[in-house]
């Protein structure tokens, strides 16, 4: 009933117009619904499945003198199933309520990492199925009860610094424009379990293509890279990645995986896309597998 009233809300405020009296107000009622049909090696379940899709508010507010007041509220939503909300109990992918100032940014509640948004985000460049490495050493990569502060651009340089109530962890991430094309970005997260984490990632971008790596480290967790590179021509877009971990869990579940993707713009709103992945070792559990799976998109 909570999560039901929650998205009226959202949908009247989107459909509310905005008095001339608050006309410093900006906000927006935006949503990606997102599904696929899956066929895995591996699994025998139902392969009509939703990709991620979400729904959600965002908006500003100019409170003069060079500050503003920001926020955002993000539901998880299952096209396929047709429900809101989400099986891990984060209904919310994102929540949070902010200020910015010439002096950088301050961020309360959940939202991306600051380590995501800088180490994370290179090779995750898929709608589903990229990023094993990173994903396989970090799960938490939207974290509640946070406070983040995030620089100005510095002459190409940012710093993010964040700390979460809710896992006891800080994180510490910089990134690098050291030229046009070129941007490098460091991350470093403080566990309350000690398994601490280190990152490095590097984004290229040429003229129709990008070319993006990944190196992590997780204490007593494990290590590798990601690389992905993209080639994009008019309306469409090929992708390939590859990704090797060495487990140091005592598990054994080294892996080396394979992904193939193409995506069709039919659209600016709607995207057609198939992505393929191969692994051999143990990933998320599964070992010597390979799936594919066909999407659609539709962003408002």
């Amino acid at each position: 009933m909570k999560l039901k009233s929650a998205c009226l809300a959202l949908s009247t405020l989107a459909l509310t117009p905005l008095s001339a009296q608050a006309s410093e107000y900006d906000y927006n009622f935006y949503g990606s619904l997102r599904v696929m049909v899956e066929e895995a090696k591996h699994d025998n379940g139902d392969s009509f499945k939703d990709a991620v899709s979400r729904i959600g508010v965002n908006g500003s507010h100019d409170l003069g003198n060079g500050m503003q007041a920001f926020a955002k509220y993000e539901l998880s939503v299952d096209v396929a199933e047709g429900e809101l909300g989400s099986d891990t109990g984060n209904d919310a992918r994102q929540a949070y309520v902010g200020l910015s100032t010439d002096y950088g940014s301050l961020t309360l509640g959940r939202y991306w990492s600051s380590f995501y948004n800088a180490i994370g985000y290179a090779p995750d460049q898929l709608w589903v199925h990229s990023a094993p490495v990173y994903y396989t050493l970090d799960w938490d990569y939207r974290i509640g009860k946070s406070v983040m502060y995030t620089t100005p651009d510095m002459n190409g340089v940012q710093v993010s610094a964040l700390y979460s109530d809710e896992r006891e962890q800080g994180q510490l991430a910089t990134t690098w424009q050291a030229s046009n094309n070129l941007k490098l970005a460091a991350g470093y997260i403080d566990d309350a379990d000690n398994n601490d984490s280190v990152g490095l990632a590097a984004y290229y971008t040429g003229s129709g293509y990008y070319l993006n790596a990944m190196l992590m480290d997780k204490d007593n967790q494990g290590r590798g890279i990601d690389l992905i590179g993209g080639i994009s021509a008019d309306k469409h877009l090929y992708t390939a990645g590859v990704s090797s971990f060495e487990d140091r869990s005592g598990s054994d579940n080294d892996f080396d995986a394979l992904i193939l993707a193409y995506q069709y713009n039919l659209h600016p709103k709607v995207k057609l896309w198939v992505e393929a992945k191969a692994w051999d070792g143990v990933l998320y559990g599964v070992e010597d597998s390979n799936l594919i799976a066909l999407g659609m998109n539709y962003d408002f």
